[in-house]
C-alpha cells in the first residue's frame, strides 16, 4: 500500500468500493475473502468468531453475478462453510491445501498424508506445555491437514509464545512439518509450497478469470496479495488487494495491499456496496452480462502495481 494511502473507516469507503467495481466489472471475474478478521471479527477462540451478517448478505447478492465468490481461509473449508453459510461458495481451506466446490471436497495429496504427523505433533506440543504447569489459556486445535496452536486467552501472550515457538518447532522438526506464525497462535502445516497464493492462482488459471478482488487481514493472506500483483503484471487480468486493517494487523499486511479498510464493519459495508453498485449496472443495461464491461480490459483502476508472488504450485 502506497504510503500516502491510509485504511478508510465506514464513511469513506466511496474510492474502495470505486476501485473494486472497475476490477469486477471484467468477464469473468472473482471476489475472494479471508474469514477471521475480515468478514468475522476476531473472537477469543475460533469456536467463537461469527460471520458479519451484512457482508455474508453481499456476498450471497455477489455469487448471483459474478463468476465465482470464494473464501480462502485458514480454517477447514467444511467449517469455513459452515460458518459462512452459503454452499454456492467455493471454500478453500486450511491455506489452500483442501477445497470445496459445488459440494465436492478435495485434499491435496500430500497435505492428507500428513494427517497422523500433524496429530502427532499437536499432541507432543500441549503434553509439554501441560508439563510445565497449568496453561487453562491453550487451546489446540487439530484441522486435519494443519494444526492450530492459540494463546490468546493467555495472561501473558508474549511469555506464552517464548514458550511455544521453540517446542512447535521441535516437533515439527521430529514429523517433517513446518511452523508458520499468526495472530496469537502458532500454526503448524506440511511441507508443502502451497499456500493463499498458490490457491488464488489456480482459482485464477481454472476460472479463466480477467477480474480479482481478495479481501484479506493476517499474515497468511499476503501470499494471495502478492500473488495477484504478480499475475496482472504477467498477462491481462485486473487484480485488487484490500487490506482489512485492525489493532492487531501486522505491519506487512498493509504494504502489502492496494487500499484498505479500516475493520470488519468496513468491510461488510464495502461488500454491500459493491453488490449494490452492480446491481444497479445490470439495471442500467440491456443484460446481465453487459453490466461486467463497464470497462474494457485496458481500464486499470487506480490502485499501486508491482510487487512479487512467492509463491509456488504445489
Amino acid at each position: 500500500m502506497s504510503e500516502e494511502t491510509t485504511p478508510l473507516p465506514l464513511e469513506e469507503i466511496a474510492p474502495v468500493v470505486e476501485a473494486c467495481v472497475a476490477v469486477l466489472s471484467q468477464i469473468p471475474s472473482a471476489l475472494i475473502t479471508d474469514i477471521d478478521g475480515t468478514i468475522s471479527a476476531i473472537a477469543a477462540t475460533p469456536f467463537e468468531a461469527v460471520v458479519d451478517r451484512i457482508a455474508a448478505q453481499a456476498l450471497a447478492r455477489l455469487a448471483g453475478r459474478l463468476a465465482a465468490v470464494a473464501v480462502v481461509s485458514g480454517r477447514a473449508p467444511a467449517a469455513g462453510a459452515e460458518m459462512v453459510g452459503l454452499p454456492g461458495l467455493i471454500y478453500v481451506g486450511n491455506h489452500g491445501m483442501e477445497r470445496i466446490v459445488r459440494g465436492t471436497p478435495w485434499t491435496h495429496p500430500a497435505a492428507e498424508a500428513a494427517r497422523a504427523a500433524i496429530a502427532a505433533a499437536l499432541a507432543e506440543i500441549e503434553a509439554e506445555v501441560r508439563a510445565q504447569g497449568e496453561a487453562p489459556w491453550l487451546l489446540v486445535e487439530n484441522k486435519g491437514v494443519t494444526g492450530t496452536v492459540h494463546y490468546r486467552l493467555a495472561p501473558d501472550p508474549a511469555a506464552a509464545a517464548a514458550m511455544l515457538e521453540p517446542l512447535a518447532r521441535v516437533a515439527a522438526e521430529r514429523y517433517g512439518l513446518r511452523v508458520s506464525p499468526g495472530r496469537m497462535i502458532v500454526e503448524l502445516r506440511p511441507a508443502l509450497g502451497v499456500n493463499k497464493g498458490t490457491a488464488i492462482r489456480e482459482l485464477v488459471d481454472e476460472l479463466g478469470l480477467r477480474g480479482v478482488v481478495f479481501f484479506g487481514d493476517d499474515v497468511t493472506d499476503v501470499d494471495g496479495f502478492r500473488a495477484l500483483r504478480a499475475l496482472r503484471e504477467e498477462r491481462p487480468v485486473l487484480t485488487l488487494n484490500i487490506a482489512v486493517l485492525g489493532p492487531e494487523t501486522p505491519e506487512v499486511v498493509a504494504e502489502a495491499a492496494d487500499l484498505a479498510v479500516a475493520g470488519v464493519p468496513a468491510c461488510a459495508a464495502t461488500l454491500a456496496d459493491i453488490a449494490a453498485r452492480l446491481d444497479r449496472a445490470d439495471e442500467m443495461t440491456e443484460g446481465p452480462a453487459e453490466a461486467h464491461t463497464l470497462h474494457d480490459n485496458d481500464a486499470t483502476p487506480d490502485v499501486t502495481r508491482g510487487g512479487r508472488d512467492q509463491g509456488e504450485i504445489g
